[in-house]
């Protein structure tokens, strides 16, 4: 598989490959601790067959791992688009190390990633939630044009942007 790039003001957005396994050994499993190597080479393996099943107009799975341009062996997080989640719908999504927050990451990976989905993926329709007491993720969903649509049944609220709206704001 080809390493898929997505380059925002700060960060890298890289498909993880091979000669990453050590660094997904230490950040597979944020924030609950490393793996083993076996097992990052069976989440590189599961992310690479993903990501061989991605098509234009239907994403299956793509995961990122977020890196800063200044440290770009390092990852800090990993971000994505999941159509395997919930039929019919691709879901997007981010966590960043809490080392690394508050620095604009997860908004920058979150608009690169709306930008990949409708302009080259070319899918129609995005969604996303986040926890109702996460404040910092839901003001990064309503930062990036997304719009608050509906709640969870917990009272979590979702996200939703199509592809004319996006292409709406973003002139």
């Amino acid at each position: 598989m080809d390493c898929l790039t997505l380059e925002t003001k700060d960060l890298f957005l890289k498909t993880v490959t091979e000669t990453d396994i050590e660094e997904v050994t230490r950040m597979w499993n944020y924030p609950n601790g490393s793996i083993s190597l076996e097992d990052a080479q069976n989440a590189i393996n599961y992310m690479c067959g993903n990501h061989r099943r991605n098509k234009t107009g239907e994403i299956y799975h793509l995961c990122f791992a977020v890196r800063e341009t200044k440290v770009p062996e390092k990852i800090i997080g990993w971000c994505g688009l999941d159509g395997k989640i919930a039929p019919g719908e691709t879901v997007l999504f981010y966590v960043i190390d809490e080392n690394y927050r508050g620095r604009g990451y997860a908004t920058q990976c979150a608009a690169a990633l709306l930008h990949y989905a409708f302009e080259t993926a070319q899918v129609d329709r995005i969604t996303g939630g986040c926890d109702k007491n996460n404040i910092p993720s839901y003001k990064v969903m309503t930062k990036i044009g997304m719009e608050q649509n509906e709640f969870t049944d917990t009272g979590d609220p979702l996200f939703a942007l199509d592809k004319e709206t996006y292409f709406r704001v973003k002139k």
